[in-house]
């Protein structure tokens, strides 16, 4: 227990004493932080000695000046003596611009301290993904549209795993409510996968400070793998026992109470008023405390203030200058700002280091921030102006990184210089290529009020616009609109209204016709690619509102006429045909090869640069009921991570919970839409598909039996009364109607139900396989006792999935018609219904037709035929955790006379999508550590899913995989 060993030793040290008395100022600031708090650092040791057992996050919450920083360097002492590696970084308020600049603290001088082959081996496999931050030569800013904020994230992760998995870590956090948002969200991404990495984060933070992400922050220090520490003020007690010590033996008690008073037992403010008490030369007795009460009412800037005061004027000019660079900051360059020789500037630290002001190690840092802000506060704010300025020119100087001068810029005052102009370009460029979108935003914002030469401002504006796509979609439209009025040639142009099309399009997409349109008559012919592209984005828009569906026909016409598949328009239109074909219901086998056309080679993945365009086709081969639709959702997941996009990340996994639903893949549908839900919480960038997320998370639900779950996750979204002219929502009023009816509000639900179906028949979709809105209306019109209308409304929703074809949709009209119909007839079309999902990958829809199969010959006293269906039924529903529907097979079961008996999930039937891939991955010979760096998951996900897999396959060794899983898939 090397960790309560160490705190041990150190509690002897945080009670006063002589060595205390004999010490420096220094010596008296970490010790008075350090009174009355066994019991902080005997919960830190706990968990030290815990780090075997998995990672945690240990937030030191409290108002500035309570102790968290001196808790924190203890931490950092206990890990130490406890044999873990010891990494620490420290937020500031000037750099909460500069994207993974926390991130960088803690880990590059570590980086930078190792010889080339471990750093090499630190970095290796998915790790690499995070190399270009600690290399600005990798730093590829001619690719920064790009979004790569995922492939860091993901990199960083591993890059933390490789440590740990060296050495147990402890990575110390100062600060943390001044963290970039970046580095905060790689610690948010970091948390939940860190159960079992050996990894202690401690992480100081002020909670009434909103910072940079309030939400973000909450969600951190909320998540089940953190504890919460927040330091008690110093008692009455300690506070006299201090100033006793420190003062005066003789300290009167109602002088050291109104100390206490006055600083409400404050470690910081209580050593603040030492300080100025002592200056004052004030006799610590009763009948000082009116003046003591003067002194105390503004005790730490008056003391910062009096002890500058006492010191050469030289020292008070090195302390504004160090307060302008911030944290850190160089000491030749503050003696620079401060115009200072290196003699002068040597013995103004000195000074400021004797009155405990500056720390005594370089490179140079206030004490403490407030002790830095008081200092700030002496200097007048256009000399403030004028000395970030100057601090940006000596930095730029100097070499260093763009985003290093622009946190100094963002401070100073435009000038219309273009040489800033450039570098704030430059930062924005380096943020974005590390998916840093905000930062960016940041920096080009301040480049546009600088302001740029004229010559310059078209792309500067389209440079902003195209960052503010991931942070500010309205401010987005205004400056992308600007930057195609300010462009001339027609090609440019039409590259500018296919970004403002698309976000206009996610905003109000009423409007995002316009750019587009216009684009095209002023193309004329000059590109035919981009034309192509401009077309799609028609197509796309047209697709779902109903005002503009009848050109998206048109162009559909023209494609259809010829249709071509080299191009990545070509593959785009053809696959947006194959989309319109299977919701309005053409055969499967015909839309089907229109999408593989459009899919063959993998170019319209890796050749889109919206990254989504994978979305239409996969979702025809998940109406399709085909395997290779999940195969085509790895490869987007893969290139998502490649690029580091979490746009395209969630879009393959919010569409992928769909597909899950509708095989009956309920807890990985749970799992993709949740994980979807998240992103656009933490990041905002799945916010256009956050409607979608919700909707097929509340299909999850339900179909799992959890009622109250799927009101809870469709409650955010807001459903009103009526929706905007776009239809791509429909899955939420789906979604909300099939809930009412299952509340039993039959009537409401089925009206619903009828109004989605009129709406989604106004955009030419009829397609049950899309969305089935005729069954369940038709079953909730049944038990309302309107027979005739539900056999009408079943009649033609089983003709569209006769035309169709495809099991799930097809089936599921069987199993409705069977249902309403009754009788022997009834009895054929459920038996029919069976046979046809027998042999498909619908597992859920395949559980449901054998359960209702299963009743219906039970009521026809037909029991032992029941028997084999229902027990069937069961197992499908339990394989799919849908646990209402097997609950009810079961009930059905042994109302046959069958006695219970437990269900035992096993064979390759039982294996989830998830398990299945790592299955395939490891009977090719991988290594754990291999497969999770490839599928984008932790180890111990890997391993779980092993131990799963050779339980339901009755295995015990890799070796044996392959045979178990020689299974077709479908085609």
């Amino acid at each position: 227990m090397l960790g309560t060993v160490a705190v041990n030793s150190l509690r002897s040290r945080s009670h006063l004493g002589e060595d205390w008395l004999g010490g420096t100022t220094h010596s008296l600031g970490v010790q008075l932080d350090l009174l009355e708090r066994e019991t902080e650092l005997a919960g830190v040791a706990g968990l030290i000695d815990a780090l075997p057992d998995g990672g945690r996050l240990v937030a030191i919450e409290g108002p500035p000046g309570i102790g968290k920083t001196a808790l924190l360097a203890q931490a950092r002492a206990l890990g130490q003596e406890s044999g873990l590696q010891v990494l620490g970084a420290r937020g500031s308020e000037l750099e909460r611009s500069f994207s993974y600049g926390v991130v960088r603290q803690l880990f590059e001088p570590f980086l930078a301290s190792l010889r080339e082959e471990e750093r090499a081996e630190l970095l290796a496999g998915a790790a690499a993904l995070a190399a270009p931050l600690f290399d600005p030569a990798q730093v590829a800013v001619e690719d920064a549209a790009a979004d790569s904020s995922l492939a860091t994230l993901h990199g960083l992760y591993w890059l933390t795993a490789n440590l740990a998995a060296r050495r147990p870590l402890l990575l110390a956090l100062d600060d943390l409510h001044w963290c970039d948002l970046p580095s905060l969200r790689w610690l948010a991404y970091l948390l939940p996968r860190m159960e079992e990495l050996a990894v202690l984060v401690v992480a100081g933070l002020r909670p009434e400070e909103p910072g940079e992400d309030p939400g973000l922050l909450g969600q951190i220090v909320s998540d089940p793998l953190a504890a919460v520490i927040r330091p008690a003020p110093l008692s009455a007690g300690a506070a006299t026992l201090l100033l006793r010590e420190t003062l005066s033996p003789d300290a009167e008690d109602a002088f050291c109470a109104a100390c206490w008073e006055e600083t409400a037992g404050n470690p910081l403010l209580l050593r603040e008023l030492v300080h100025a008490i002592a200056a004052e030369g004030l006799t610590p007795i009763e009948a000082n405390v009116p003046r003591l009460r003067e002194i105390g009412a503004r005790a730490a800037s008056r003391a910062v203030l009096l002890r500058l005061s006492r010191l050469p004027p030289e020292a008070t000019t090195l302390a504004q200058a160090v307060a302008v660079l911030g944290d850190d900051a160089d000491p030749r360059q503050a003696a620079a700002l401060a115009d200072l020789d290196e003699l002068a500037a040597f013995g103004a630290v000195d000074a400021l280091v004797r009155v405990d002001m500056l720390r005594p190690q370089p490179p140079l840092a206030f004490v403490h921030p407030l002790i830095r802000a008081a200092v700030y506060e002496t200097i007048a704010p256009l000399e403030r102006d004028g000395g970030h300025a100057r601090a940006a020119r000596l930095l730029a100087n100097a070499g260093a990184e763009p985003e290093r001068v622009a946190a100094h810029l963002l401070r100073s005052p435009p000038g219309a210089d273009s040489q800033v102009v450039a570098t704030l370009r430059e930062a924005a460029g380096r943020a974005r290529s590390r998916g840093a979108s905000e930062s960016a935003v940041a920096y080009l914002r301040r480049a546009l009020a600088e302001p740029p030469p004229a010559g310059e401002r078209a792309e500067l504006l389209l440079e902003l616009g195209s960052a503010e796509v991931h942070v500010d979609g309205d401010a987005a439209v205004a400056h992308l609109q600007e930057a195609r009025e300010l462009s001339d040639d027609p090609i440019r142009r039409g590259e500018i209204a296919l970004l403002l099309a698309r976000q206009l399009y996610l905003l109000r997409d009423e409007d995002s016709d316009a750019p587009l349109v216009e684009a095209l008559n002023e193309l004329a012919g000059a590109d035919a690619e981009l034309e192509r592209l401009l077309e799609a984005g028609l197509i796309t828009n047209g697709l779902f509102v109903p005002s503009l569906h009848g050109r998206a026909l048109e162009l559909l016409d023209r494609v259809r006429a010829g249709p071509a598949d080299t191009t990545v328009g070509e593959k785009l239109l053809l696959s947006l045909l194959a989309h319109h074909d299977a919701r309005a219901g053409a055969p499967a086998a015909e839309a089907v090869s229109l999408t593989r056309r459009a899919l063959a080679g993998g170019k319209l993945i890796r050749g889109d640069v919206s990254g989504t365009a994978f979305v239409p086709p996969a979702v025809v081969l998940a109406m399709a009921d085909l395997d290779e639709v999940l195969a085509i959702y790895d490869d987007a997941l893969a290139e998502a991570h490649r690029r580091g996009s979490m746009l395209a990340f969630a879009a393959a996994k919010v569409f992928r919970a769909q597909t899950f639903v509708w095989r009956g893949d309920l807890a990985e549908a749970d799992a993709d839409a949740r994980e979807a839900i998240a992103i656009g919480q933490a990041w905002g960038a799945s916010a256009r598909f956050s409607g979608h997320a919700a909707a097929f998370l509340a299909d999850a639900l339900m179909e799992q039996g959890d009622l109250d779950g799927a009101t809870a996750a469709l409650a955010p979204v807001g459903l009103g009364e009526s929706l905007p002219g776009s239809e791509r929502l429909l899955y939420l009023r789906d979604s909300s109607a099939r809930l009412r009816i299952l509340r039993g509000d039959l009537a409401g639900g089925a009206a619903e139900m009828l109004d989605i179906g009129r709406r989604f028949e106004s955009v030419g979709s009829r397609n049950p396989a899309f969305i089935a809105w005729r069954s369940p209306a038709a079953l909730a019109l049944l038990q309302l006792g309107q027979q005739d209308e539900a056999r009408r409304l079943v009649a033609e929703e089983l003709e569209l999935a006769r035309t169709w074809g495809a099991p799930r949709a097809l089936g599921a009209a069987l199993r409705a018609a069977g249902l309403i119909e009754g009788g022997t007839r009834g009895l054929g079309l459920l038996e029919e219904a069976v046979q046809v999902l027998s042999e498909s990958p619908a597992k859920l829809e395949h559980a449901k037709a054998r359960t209702e199969l299963g009743a219906a010959l039970r009521r026809a006293n037909q029991r032992s035929e029941a028997r084999e269906h229902l027990r069937r039924g069961v197992e499908l529903a339990t394989i799919c955790g849908a646990a209402s529907l097997a609950a009810r097979a079961e009930h059905e079961l042994l109302a046959t006379g069958a006695r219970p008996r437990r269900i035992a999930l096993s064979g390759v039937e039982s294996l989830t999508p998830s398990e299945r891939r790592v299955a395939e991955m490891a009977a090719e010979g991988p290594t754990n550590r291999e497969i999770a760096q490839a599928l984008f998951v932790t180890q111990r996900t890997v391993e779980v899913h092993l131990t799963s897999i050779y339980r339901k396959l009755a295995i015990n060794s890799r070796s044996q995989l392959a045979a178990a899983l020689a299974k077709p898939a479908r085609t």
